[in-house]
């Protein structure tokens, strides 16, 4: 088994902001020419930039950045009833 495939396995999941935080920059740095080449070099990720990071690992990052991606969400924004706002009648 490749090694990048035993760090998603092996990366925990973040527990708080912070740990969110470390999270996103380091998956940002490693999958920056893949994902983020449109974006600067040395961008900080904030936690306003959490949802970039999650959408351009789960467009651009492969099986690997999508479970990351994963990982990467808090809780509080995934939820298993649709917005409201969004539905629409097709």
């Amino acid at each position: 088994m490749p090694a990048k495939a035993n760090l998603t396995q092996t990366t925990p999941t973040p527990r708080n902001l912070d740990e969110r935080l470390e999270l996103a920059n380091r998956l940002y740095r490693e999958f920056r020419n893949r994902c983020f080449w449109h974006s600067p070099r040395d961008l900080v990720i904030t936690a306003d930039l959490i949802p970039f990071v999650v959408k351009g690992l789960r467009t651009y990052g492969g099986h690997r950045g999508f479970k990351l991606a994963g990982k990467l969400q808090s809780s509080g924004t995934t939820s298993l009833e649709p917005d409201r706002e969004n539905l629409q009648c097709r």
